[in-house]
């Protein structure tokens, strides 16, 4: 006779449990893993490996480049699973309302903690879409969809996962620098929501993980003088399902930056909707970096 369940109330490990990491020992535990705690970036996902551009945060619009994903499987299946990833891309903004498709792979990845990483996906982002865009991406088992309904939502949900760097090269030692930025705010929700915007310096333990993405020294910047639509601090905003709106932040970086440095600026968008806690929709990192290129090379 089977010996009764020791803890009837607690539900068994699903066979399958896909992760896209975002830092060593990610395991996508809503618990401690959930919302992307720092010092990793939820803007900045390393287990989404682009090749063939410029450098991070830099595209050249109409030229192919190619993406592959990293994806591990916490289930406790005894076979690997089939994995879908997609991948789309977006120009500037925090909270993906305008999905334009990338690439696809499917990919065996085993369990237990098992990672494997799909074959590159090449295509190329129309020549009019401008420098700046952004990638979102998805894993999902082939055979158990993401439920109905299920938006994007790469900073709390461990299927999904972001690369949302963009980078504007800085004249090196020159200060002041006055710079702007363009991008938009979107709700990717089902329902209106409202939203705060925010643009601030990036802490310094975010900018040391950054620093390894972009093989630069980090510089901490506390007097950067930032404005989002013309007004400092949060900017409120009310969006209905679906809708997206242009946002600019205006900026002066006083801090001068040498070859080789960089200093960053989160854009962070929340939803406040209700009497609860902000929860983070999505970001952008704006990396103001030294650089003395043709305009067309990378920043070194």
């Amino acid at each position: 006779m089977p010996e009764p369940d020791p803890h009837p109330d607690v539900p068994a490990p699903p066979s399958t449990y896909l992760v896209i990491p975002y830092f060593p020992g990610d395991r996508g535990d809503p618990k401690t893993d959930r919302p992307v705690p720092a010092p990793a970036v939820s803007y900045a996902c390393p287990s989404i490996h682009v090749t063939g551009t410029p450098g991070p945060g830099v595209f050249w619009p109409g030229e192919p480049f190619r993406v592959a994903v990293e994806v591990a499987n916490f289930g406790v299946g005894t076979s690997a699973a089939a994995v879908s990833v997609i991948v789309w891309w977006s120009t500037a903004t925090s909270g993906f309302t305008d999905l334009r498709w990338f690439g696809q792979a499917v990919v065996a990845v085993p369990s237990h903690g098992g990672r494997a990483t799909t074959v590159p996906m090449t295509n190329s982002i129309p020549a009019d879409a401008g420098p700046h865009v952004c990638l979102l991406v998805r894993a999902t088992a082939v055979n158990t969809p993401l439920p109905a309904g299920a938006g994007p939502d790469p900073v709390h949900d461990p299927h999904w996962a972001q690369l949302n760097l963009v980078t504007a090269p800085v004249p090196p030692g020159q200060a002041p620098f006055p710079f702007e930025f363009a991008w938009s705010a979107g709700n990717p929700g089902a329902r209106t929501a409202r939203y705060v915007v925010t643009a601030r310096p990036t802490e310094a333990v975010v900018l040391r993980t950054l620093a390894r993405t972009l093989g630069a020294r980090p510089v901490l910047a506390d007097d950067l003088r930032l404005a989002v639509d013309g007004g400092e601090g949060p900017r409120v905003l009310e969006l209905e399902a679906g809708e997206s709106r242009e946002l600019h932040l205006a900026g002066v970086l006083g801090t001068p930056l040498e070859q080789s440095t960089f200093t960053a600026i989160d854009i962070v968008q929340e939803d406040v909707t209700g009497d609860g806690e902000g929860r983070i929709t999505g970001g952008i990192g704006l990396i103001l970096r030294a650089d003395t290129g043709d305009g067309r090379a990378a920043p070194s």
